[in-house]
């Protein structure tokens, strides 16, 4: 302990210069490096050095050319860079970092706009003998409406409506027309209703599914194939107690669908129509098929279970039950879907991430 007090101590740099160099780090091949690294600078220092850069608005470059000049390449990294910090802490449900540096990146691109767009307007405004202006150069390469709906499914997907609601609301103000659009709020407002019955409220929890229903609707009516529109739609008028307009929805899935997550979900909520009907037999058939959609199905094998049970009694239940124990131990069965419902359509968040990092960083 004394050796390591008399050590001489290596005091990280939080200045403004640092910073840019992180976030330059990310924009190339060292961003998994810069990602760490800017994830234990603390969250005071990072408002701080995101606050000076955006008091140095003037100093905003295509390409740099002298001394003190910031890339807005680099600034563009640095949004993009506290958006996967933000999206990291939201799935170890730091929520406290999550909301600093989601912060950070959603400011900074306001920021980053508005400079592009004051120093372009003061470039055409001075006359030509004031000497070379780099602001017109400056051409954006985040798309608001990309990066949006790739910050909400991301944050779905880490298992966070809350955070994800007013990135896919700014996202169907932007484009109300993209079905894609529609249909990441439309998850997003069901995922809201979902976290509203835990909490017993069962009146905001109907008010989100209304907001669901109709955006998913709006989805489908853009993109009549969206299969996955539909799956949901399903799901939310079964639980409305709409069973005419569930199943009708939900067996145009089971008929359309190649995918077998699509097939294996739109048959277990099919059973649940059933047993909702009070018909066990028929549910029974359902689960039944929902597992040859996909055998290692835990949710459609103690449905079935269940189903049995009320039609048989509990002896021919039993095997059921037990032979789902079982399948619970094998390391090696593929994950249920249903457990992931509530996040998303699976590959929409990486797409979307895709698509924005691929644009701006060309990675």
């Amino acid at each position: 302990m004394l050796v390591a007090a008399q050590a001489p101590g290596v005091t990280p740099e939080y200045d403004l210069t640092s910073y840019l160099a992180v976030a330059a780090a990310y924009g190339s091949a060292d961003h998994a490096a810069a990602l760490r690294e800017i994830r234990e600078w603390p969250p005071g220092v990072v408002r701080a050095a995101v606050a000076d850069l955006r008091r140095r608005s003037r100093l905003l470059r295509a390409v740099p050319t002298s001394a003190g000049d910031i890339a807005f390449g680099t600034v563009e990294a640095a949004v993009l860079m506290h958006a996967e910090a933000g999206l990291l802490a939201l799935e170890s449900q730091n929520l406290a970092e999550a909301a600093n540096h989601l912060g950070a990146s959603v400011a900074l691109y306001q920021w980053s706009r508005e400079a592009a767009v004051e120093i372009r307007n003061r470039a055409e405004a001075e006359p030509p003998d004031f000497g070379p202006t780099p602001g017109p150069g400056i051409r954006p390469r985040i798309d608001i409406r990309d990066f949006s709906v790739a910050l909400a499914a991301a944050a779905l997907a880490a298992g966070s409506p809350t955070t994800a609601h007013p990135f896919a609301e700014k996202a169907r103000r932007i484009a109300p027309l993209d079905p894609e659009v529609q249909l990441v709020y439309g998850c997003v407002a069901e995922g809201l209703a979902e976290e509203q019955l835990l909490r017993h409220r069962e009146s905001a929890a109907a008010d989100w599914r209304d907001q669901a229903t109709v955006a998913l609707l709006d989805a489908l009516a853009l993109d009549g194939g969206l299969l996955e529109a539909r799956l949901h739609i399903g799901k939310l008028h079964l639980e409305r107690g709409r069973l005419t307009q569930a199943e009708r929805r939900l067996q145009e899935v089971e008929a359309g669908s190649g995918d077998d997550r699509q097939r294996y979900l739109a048959r277990l909520f099919l059973g649940r129509l059933a047993e909702r009907h009070g018909c066990p037999d028929e549910a029974a058939g359902f689960y039944r098929r929902a597992l040859e959609a996909w055998p290692d199905s835990q949710a459609a094998r103690l449905a079935l279970a269940h189903a049995v049970e009320r039609s048989s009694g509990p002896a021919a239940a039993r095997p059921l039950v037990a032979a789902s124990l079982a399948a619970s131990r094998r390391l090696d069965r593929a994950a249920d879907p249903w457990w992931f419902y509530r996040f998303g359509p699976p590959g929409l968040a990486k797409a979307a991430l895709d698509r924005v990092w691929t644009k701006a960083l060309d990675r």
